[in-house]
C-alpha cells in the first residue's frame, strides 16, 4: 500500500512537470513531500487526470469516473482541492472551469492564511534544490517590473503597459487586496519585513481576483483604492511586480528581504537576466554627492558608492525607479533598453511562450 502511494505522487509529480512551469523530480524527495502536504493519495489520482488547460466538471468527470462514485462527489473534491490552494478554477459564463495549478504563481500563493513550518521548510529546500532553475531557467520570466511612473521621462512615450494609472484603469473584472505570502512566510519564522509592516500589498485581477474573493483569501477593492495601495507601497521602496503580460493578472509588491524571487536572485551576479527587466537606472556623476539615499533605497543591491559617487551596476538593475524618486540632487534617470521584448498579449500566450523555451532548451 505504502508504494502505491509513493507511486501516485510520483505520478502526479511528472505529470506537473510536463507543464510550462513544471515541477522536477529531486533526489531528497522533498517534492514529493511538497506533494503530500496538498494532495492525499486519493485527490492526487484525480489531480493526475486533470490539465493545466481549465474544463468543465463534466469533461473532467470523462476521464476519472472509474475513480469517483458520481459527478457530483468529482465537483466537491475538485472544490476541496480549490480551499486546500492545489488547484484553481475559472467562472465562465456562471460555470467553474478547473485546471491544475502551477507551483509559482499558484499553489504557494493560494497558501496565503493557512501556512504551515513544515511546508514552509519543505518549500525553501525544494526551490534551493530543483524549482529554481524551472523558475527562472528558461529565459523567459512570469514576472516583469513595473517602474514607478513619476521615474520614467515623458520622451519615453511609455506604453500603457508599463504604466501603473493605464493598467488599473484598464483592468476588467474585480480586482483583490491580499496579504503577502512572502511577508506572511517570514513573519512565521519571526523575520519581520525591513520594508514595511504593512500586510496588504498585493493584488490580483479578474479571474485571479475572483477566486481569492470567492475563497476568502483577500478582499474586493476598487481601482480607486488599489491606486492608493500601489502608491503608497512605491512610497515606501516597494518593486512593483506584475505579470509578465500586456493585460496582467496580478501586480505584487516585492522586497529584497521577504519576496521568495527577489531575495533569491540577489546572489546571483546578474540579476537582471532572469528578469529581462525594460529600464535600467543611470546616475549622473556630476550630479551626484555621494548622500548614499539611492544605496539604500535599491531592493537589488545595484547601487554601490565608488569614490563616494554612487554607481548603478547595470546588470544588477531592474528598472524600478525607485531610486530615482528619492535622490535629492535629481541626478538618477531610468533609461528605456534599446531592445525588449514584445510582451505577450495575455497569460496563455507567456505560458506557451515559456514552454516552447523549455522544449528549445530541453530538445525536445
Amino acid at each position: 500500500m505504502l508504494e502505491e502511494t509513493l507511486d501516485m505522487y510520483r505520478e502526479l509529480q511528472q505529470h506537473l512537470d510536463k507543464f510550462a512551469v513544471g515541477f522536477p523530480a529531486t533526489e531528497s524527495g522533498v517534492d514529493i513531500r511538497l506533494l503530500k502536504h496538498l494532495f492525499t493519495s486519493e485527490e492526487a489520482k484525480i489531480a493526475t487526470r486533470l490539465s493545466d488547460k481549465f474544463e468543465s466538471v463534466e469533461t473532467i468527470y470523462d476521464r476519472v469516473k472509474n475513480l469517483v462514485r458520481s459527478l457530483s462527489e468529482l465537483k466537491t473534491i475538485l472544490d476541496n482541492l480549490v480551499s486546500k490552494g492545489s488547484i484553481h478554477y475559472k467562472i465562465r459564463e456562471g460555470e467553474k472551469l478547473y485546471a491544475n495549478a502551477y507551483l509559482v504563481i499558484g499553489m504557494y500563493e493560494y497558501q496565503v492564511n493557512k501556512l504551515t513550518k513544515e511546508f514552509l521548510e519543505d518549500m525553501s529546500q525544494y526551490a534551493e534544490e530543483a524549482f529554481g532553475l524551472e523558475l527562472f531557467g528558461y529565459g523567459i520570466s512570469q514576472f516583469r517590473t513595473v517602474p514607478v511612473e513619476t521615474s520614467v521621462s515623458p520622451e519615453h512615450h511609455l506604453p500603457t503597459y508599463d504604466e501603473l494609472t493605464k493598467i488599473v484603469e484598464n483592468i476588467e473584472g474585480p480586482l483583490v487586496l491580499i496579504d503577502c505570502i512572502c511577508r506572511q512566510a517570514h513573519e512565521m519564522n519571526e523575520e519581520p519585513c525591513k520594508v514595511t509592516s504593512r500586510k496588504e500589498t498585493c493584488m490580483g485581477f479578474g479571474d485571479f481576483a475572483q477566486m481569492y474573493i470567492n475563497e476568502g483569501w483577500g478582499r474586493a477593492i476598487s481601482k480607486e483604492e488599489a491606486l492608493e495601495v500601489l502608491r503608497k507601497n512605491e512610497e515606501e521602496g516597494l518593486v512593483l511586480q506584475g505579470e509578465n503580460t500586456k493585460r496582467p493578472g496580478f501586480i505584487c509588491s516585492c522586497c529584497g528581504c521577504c519576496c521568495g524571487v527577489l531575495s533569491s536572485l540577489k546572489e546571483f551576479p546578474n540579476v537582471a537576466q532572469f528578469l529581462q527587466p525594460r529600464y535600467h537606472a543611470q546616475i549622473d556623476p556630476e550630479l551626484c554627492i555621494g548622500c548614499g539615499t539611492c544605496i539604500e533605497r535599491c531592493q537589488l543591491d545595484a547601487i554601490k558608492s565608488r569614490k563616494e559617487i554612487s554607481k548603478v551596476n547595470i546588470k544588477r538593475c531592474i528598472g524600478c525607479g525607485n531610486c530615482v524618486v528619492v535622490c535629492p540632487e535629481e541626478a538618477i534617470t531610468l533609461i528605456k533598453k534599446d531592445k525588449v521584448d514584445e510582451l505577450p498579449e495575455n497569460e496563455e500566450d507567456m505560458f506557451e511562450k515559456i514552454l516552447e523555451a523549455k522544449m528549445k532548451m530541453k530538445g525536445k
